[in-house]
């Protein structure tokens, strides 16, 4: 049942005001494909499910909701071990979920719990899952550190981002026998979409299937549609996309340029198609960029992430 993604994508042309309603139906239609239903995708764990819950309600109760995660011990080693990284910077060691919420907060509590949860509900060979985890865990501190430095940027919903963008890679990966091949061609080609050459090859691309593993989980409408629009640069010239989804893609270039650098590549195929884009986007000068590439850079070289 390709048809419906493919009629969609192919509409890509259309007036750019309709980017964002392309890539909602988009969206919606993928969740009925036949490729997508032998995806396995995984489904929204119990825990996050919860705390959305709790989250949701007018009065979130802090207590609630570290009874929550503390009846996982597995989940509450995981969470307490994220708290008490560089990323967060406490001055002093946090022992208990209790602590941890009255620290950093009932949103950046949750925002772990998935983050956490994401890591066991992925399958897939351990090799290929920890090089995914090594790089979305870069990508995603990188933007929430950005985040919390510049004006105006939610800090929660940028790590998200990060984690999420791609989650859809090491499904494909197993789903398909050569899409290791079309991600090579995708990671290097410096003139056509990275989506576009995947649905060429596979009638569809990690950044819609990693949309619905997004809606699937219960993300936010904005981070969702970052995540299906990630590849698409177009959205950097149409006003009427929200200005957050801009943010998160600009966000995440600047996290992939830094995350290459400190591979030891200096060229990444995807700066070369939206890096243009980026200054403008985060009201930053180029110098300034740079500086933020050569800042990030540097806390991963120092273990900082």
């Amino acid at each position: 049942m390709y048809r419906s993604t493919d009629e969609l994508q192919s509409k890509s042309g259309m007036h750019l005001k309709k980017i964002t309603t392309l890539a909602e139906a988009e969206i919606a239609a993928a969740a009925l494909d036949d490729i997508v239903s032998s995806l396995a995708i995984p489904p929204q764990p119990i825990v996050v499910q919860q705390m959305q819950t709790e989250m949701g309600k007018p009065d979130p109760d802090v207590r609630k909701a570290a009874q929550i995660v503390s009846q996982d011990i597995g989940l509450t080693v995981a969470v307490l071990k994220a708290v008490n990284s560089p990323l967060f910077g406490l001055s002093r060691k946090v022992e208990s979920v209790d602590a941890a919420v009255n620290l950093i907060g009932l949103r950046a509590l949750s925002n772990l719990v998935t983050a956490v949860s994401l890591r066991t509900a992925l399958p897939g060979e351990a090799d290929a899952l920890a090089n995914f985890f090594d790089t979305s865990g870069k990508r995603a501190f990188a933007m929430a550190r950005l985040a919390r430095e510049l004006p105006g940027i939610d800090a929660p919903h940028a790590q998200t981002f990060g984690l999420f963008c791609d989650v859809a890679i090491p499904l494909l990966l197993r789903r398909f026998s050569h899409y290791r091949e079309t991600l090579q061609h995708a990671e290097t080609d410096t003139t056509q979409s990275f989506t576009e050459i995947e649905h060429r090859a596979h009638h569809t691309d990690h950044a819609l299937i990693g949309a619905l593993v997004a809606k699937t989980w219960g993300l936010p409408q904005n981070v969702c549609l970052a995540i299906r629009l990630h590849h698409d640069y177009k959205i950097f010239l149409d006003a009427k996309v929200p200005r957050e989804i801009c943010t998160l893609v600009a966000l995440g270039l600047v996290a992939e340029a830094a995350i290459k650098r400190y591979a030891g590549e200096h060229r990444s195929a995807e700066w070369a198609k939206g890096g243009d884009f980026v200054a403008g986007a985060l009201v930053l000068s180029p110098d300034e960029i740079e500086e933020w590439v050569a800042q990030l850079h540097a806390d991963f070289a120092a273990g900082i992430e």
